[in-house]
């Protein structure tokens, strides 16, 4: 008996050994250390809202917080301020909760919610649209800072807890001095977890913790989550090459990597030094057509397109692992409330016959090149665009691929008469009113008589489930008239030191719950 329970003692022994160091149960959190994190850019500013892409938005989101913030499931949570909607939502009324201090000590106050407010509607362009445009007064009234609406504001409460340039709490005498210009690192005071130390250019963005840092306890999910601030430091490193990202985490310059090549996937999990998880991104990547003017105009030949595509290749060639996609025929993620896997039976459906047939009765002109434009900047664009050209040539269709910086791509798909189809990459929204091309104007120029009957009712009713309805029934619509195709949803893989622990589980990135295990 005793040999035998040596035995499986020494068994156990030697699985523990053998197993990584973050495949046993976390210890308890912990708070001190240093976190050093990495971004694809140097940020531009830290301007919560004026700034618009991760770089700057992942370390600004640390100093600065929103009135209120967006659960998991989208829904509006306390955040500086709790709130009461009141007269079937017409009217909104913000309260700052007691004890929230900004960074150099001072009390926030509803005149600083107030002048936060004032800029936000005057420079983000969907507070103008969801707030602004449909305000009759917006008022302090009992210490109180009171939004009353000329009617229906069903997006009012998502726009204040955007976390892409949503109502950011600032100093009235910072929204003062940058009406309409970005705040300077001198003028970088927040009320989050984090305050800003340092900005290196090029180098890094040095963020410390804010002692007096109050969070809201609550039960809550996702960003609305309490906030622990539980390193000491944070560092933002920018570093635009991944593979660099990724190999700087293997020899411990950086914790955190994000975007795992894929062809580096199985190295780094054999690694006991590193972990590697799977999150969430948000993104679909897709291709948009000119709905204007020239070829594409013709719904025939969008749908002759849709029917040569094989989305399992094309997420491949824009992944390279499967593990690193989903397949989605929507334009939201699958974890959103918003998801429905309509798409009219077109959706991966690849029938070349089909695509004959559509193709006949289109006005295209066998040879005449449709010019795709796109960049290498995001390397899935290009890698999709190039797999495309292939997927239509067996049926007639000729594609120019034309490859431009992303500066030139994005001018470019805003001019009707420089492309045919456009590489993109739709990001997850916490309402599908906001997707790119529900509102008009957007690149693409999707026009027509039924998305707008199904945007009014997203944006004036206030009901869940018919909103949920339009929503629905405008899914079809996307696949009726065919303004664009998603090919499917991107994952990414991140890497960490080991001894890193509580990575963000939203598609937004944050670390303000990440402790390091001493």
């Amino acid at each position: 008996m005793k040999k035998k329970l040596s035995l499986l003692l020494l068994a156990l022994l030697l699985f523990a050994a053998a197993s990584p160091a973050w495949a046993a149960t976390p210890p308890a959190p912990v708070f001190g250390g240093v976190l050093k994190a990495t971004i694809n850019s140097d940020p531009a500013s830290l301007d919560p809202m004026l700034e618009g892409a991760e770089s700057e938005q992942i370390p600004a989101s640390h100093i600065f917080e929103t009135a209120l913030v967006a659960d998991r499931e989208g829904n509006a949570q306390p955040g500086v301020t709790t709130y009461e909607v009141q007269d079937n939502g017409k009217i909104i009324i913000l309260s700052v909760r007691d004890g929230v201090k900004f960074h150099d000590g001072s009390a926030v106050t509803v005149n600083d919610l107030k002048a936060s407010a004032e800029r936000w509607i005057a420079n983000v362009r969907f507070a103008k649209t969801h707030v602004g445009d449909k305000l009759q007064s917006m008022e302090v009234k009992d210490g109180k800072l009171v939004f009353s609406f000329a009617g229906p504001a069903p997006l009012a409460l998502t726009a204040m807890a955007a976390w892409d340039r949503g109502l950011y709490v600032l100093p009235a005498s910072v929204c003062a001095k940058y009406p309409d210009t970005k705040i300077e690192n001198a003028d970088l005071i927040g009320t989050g977890p984090y305050r800003f130390k340092d900005h290196q250019a090029d180098r890094f963005v040095l963020l410390e913790k804010f002692k007096e840092y109050a969070p809201f306890e609550s039960a809550a999910t996702g960003l609305a989550a309490p906030k622990r601030g539980y390193v000491d430091e944070l560092y933002f490193y920018p570093v635009s090459d991944r593979t660099a990202r990724i190999t700087g985490v293997q020899t411990g310059e950086y914790d955190i990597g994000i975007g795992v090549p894929s062809n580096m996937l199985a190295e780094m999990n054999k690694d006991g030094n590193l972990r590697v998880e799977i999150k969430e991104l948000g993104i679909m990547a897709a291709a948009v057509f000119n709905f204007k003017t020239g070829p594409c105009s013709d719904v025939n030949l969008r749908n002759a397109i849709l029917a040569c595509l094989d989305m399992n290749e094309l997420m491949m060639a824009a992944q390279g692992d499967e593990s690193l996609y989903y397949l989605n025929p929507s334009v939201m993620p699958k974890a959103s409330r918003w998801w429905t896997d309509e798409s009219l039976g077109k959706y991966n459906k690849m029938d070349l016959e089909k695509a004959k047939e559509y193709l006949a009765a289109s006005s295209y002109e066998k040879g005449t090149p449709l010019v795709f434009i796109t960049t290498k900047a995001n390397d899935y664009f290009y890698k999709t665009a190039l797999m495309i050209q292939q997927m239509v040539k067996p049926i007639g269709i000729e594609i120019d691929l034309q490859v431009y910086d992303n500066p030139t791509l994005q001018q470019y798909r805003n001019q009707p008469d420089k492309f045919d189809i456009f590489s993109a990459g739709l990001t997850a929204k916490v309402d599908p009113s906001l997707v790119a091309f529900m509102e008009e104007g957007w690149a693409g120029f999707y026009s027509s008589e039924k998305k707008s009957r199904y945007y009014d009712v997203l944006v004036t009713e206030t009901d869940f489930e018919a909103r949920r309805k339009a929503w629905e029934d405008m899914t079809k619509v996307i696949y009726e008239e065919l303004p664009l195709i998603t090919f499917g949803e991107r994952t990414v893989g991140v890497v960490a030191r080991a001894n890193v622990h509580n990575l963000f589980d939203t598609t937004e990135k944050y670390y303000w719950n990440t402790w390091i295990a001493q």
